[in-house]
């Protein structure tokens, strides 16, 4: 195996298929996908760097730009001094040419942005494609496609495009968990390790501009209450690149965070018929900006009316809820970003913001657990095998928190970011039996109290008797995790 750098935080899976893809006798075509920002270019810089291979990202240019750079970028790999000066003149040379000087070893080639490639040459997958069908047999080449543009790489490999069954691997680079993104604070509190994930979300582009010698309040004011912030303009622009109309889109997505769940409130809000919706919400999806929910016992066939759509960022609702307000009342550039963050953010952030983003860190943390193997997994009577909430029809009850391990048992969790009292526990044994008999061969129920606040003394001593389990936000945090992270 390959080892993975000690700058490289998590990202085991994603870096453990990339080396099996070089590890086999033969070619590779691997794609990776994710977001910008998601960590997809630091994670391939570093494997191609340990691979010995070369990694190339593209821009916006034309064809012929394209080929000069990735022409001087093998020129600098291989010391060509030929390569340098002049470029390769087509795709299929290129790829020669990597064939060639790999000598029949193992070779990574990544090719970054590939959208950006494919775009000027609408030819190269194509030429790709056949490649793949007739040179690369014969070779240990790796040849890695990478993108921002999820849906486009996506289609890229659709039944009715070329290089349609010709993949051996796919990575999904995805954002980090609210566990992972408080690894870059790690001398926080744990409260404030939930609030920095609901404020800069789950992109490691967005944490790694975080300082944890400062404070929560100081780091948002600096990188997103400020107007010359990095984060201060990023969700009001985020598709921009992708979309040469991206008007609608910005418009679901603020209609989302703005509490509407419901497909029909959504199009009421957007004030656009359904017809019109429905390309730029798959495209929302698609893209992972969006996700459409249901019922844990719902799946696999959710009934629609059940269905609710929710943002996958916290970042992006976190700007929608504050930032975006700021800005249309021009407090950005009238007041400063540490007064902003005093007045405008921080006393209502956490019952506006924090407490639905807790919900998905409680869901995260039991997901979790099916993963682990430092013992924590002995705080959980068993370890799931599906993780989701559940809601009624009108969505009068709830349910924050629930897992089936697929043998009968069954787990349902209240996540207060307060404190818990008796009747928090009274309600979720009721809803708890909801559940089960929706689901139905339920044999065991075990009720679990998510807590940022801890518990009353009712409560508490119900958990001491052991009718549920108790789970305080501290340990969450409780991981083993070491150091705190490589900003890069």
């Amino acid at each position: 195996m390959i080892p993975k750098p000690a700058d490289v935080l998590d990202r085991d899976r994603e870096w453990a298929t990339l080396a099996r893809a070089v590890d086999e006798p033969g070619p590779g075509l691997v794609l990776v996908v994710g977001r910008r920002r998601a960590g997809k270019s630091f994670l391939l810089t570093r494997f191609a760097r340990a691979t010995g291979g070369l990694y190339v990202q593209a821009t916006r240019k034309t064809e012929r730009e394209q080929l000069l750079d990735v022409s001087r970028a093998l020129g600098e790999r291989f010391d060509d001094a030929a390569l340098r000066r002049v470029s390769l003149p087509d795709w299929e040379a290129v790829l020669d040419y990597v064939v060639e000087r790999a000598e029949g070893e193992p070779f990574v080639f990544v090719l970054d942005e590939f959208p950006y490639l494919a775009h000027a040459a609408p030819a190269l997958p194509s030429i790709i494609q056949a490649w793949w069908d007739h040179r690369a047999p014969e070779t240990r080449v790796t040849l890695v496609l990478s993108g921002s543009h999820v849906s486009a790489m996506n289609r890229l490999v659709g039944a009715d495009q070329p290089l349609y069954g010709r993949r051996t691997a796919r990575v999904d680079v995805r954002p980090f968990d609210g566990v992972d993104a408080a690894r870059f604070a790690p001398g926080w509190s744990a409260r404030d390790k939930v609030r920095l994930y609901a404020v800069f979300g789950g992109l490691p582009g967005h944490l790694a501009l975080v300082d944890p010698k400062r404070t929560l309040g100081e780091n948002v004011a600096r990188y997103v209450l400020d107007a010359s912030g990095r984060l201060h303009d990023e969700a009001a622009h985020a598709f921009d690149s992708f979309l040469s109309d991206a008007a609608v889109h910005y418009s679901v997505v603020e209609a989302i965070a703005s509490g509407e769940r419901r497909w029909s409130r959504i199009t009421s809000r957007v004030g656009k018929q359904t017809s019109a919706l429905k390309r730029p919400l798959d495209w929302l999806l698609g893209m992972g900006v969006v996700e459409r929910v249901a019922p844990i016992t719902e799946y696999p066939r959710p009934n629609p009316k059940r269905i609710q759509y929710r943002l996958s960022d916290p970042y992006l609702s976190f700007w929608h809820w504050f930032v975006a307000d700021i800005k249309g009342r021009g407090l950005a550039s009238l007041v400063e970003p540490q007064a902003l963050w005093e007045q405008a953010v921080a006393p209502r952030l956490d019952e506006a913001h924090v407490e639905g983003v807790f919900e998905d860190v409680c869901r995260q943390w039991v997901r979790r657990r099916a993963l682990s193997d430092d013992g924590a997994l002995a705080r959980l009577p068993f370890a799931p095998m599906q993780v989701g909430s559940w809601w009624t029809g009108d969505s009068t009850e709830e349910v924050d928190v629930v897992a089936f391990d697929g043998k009968g048992s069954l787990l349902v969790g209240e996540c207060k970011w307060g404190q818990a009292d008796g009747r928090d526990l009274d309600t979720l044994f009721r809803r708890g039996a909801l559940v089960a008999a929706e689901a139905g061969g339920i044999e065991h129920v075990t009720p679990v109290l998510f807590t940022a606040g801890g518990l009353d003394a009712r409560a508490a001593t119900r958990v001491e008797a052991g009718e549920a389990i108790h789970v305080p936000v501290e340990t969450m945090f409780e991981m083993g995790y070491g150091a705190e992270p490589d900003a890069g």
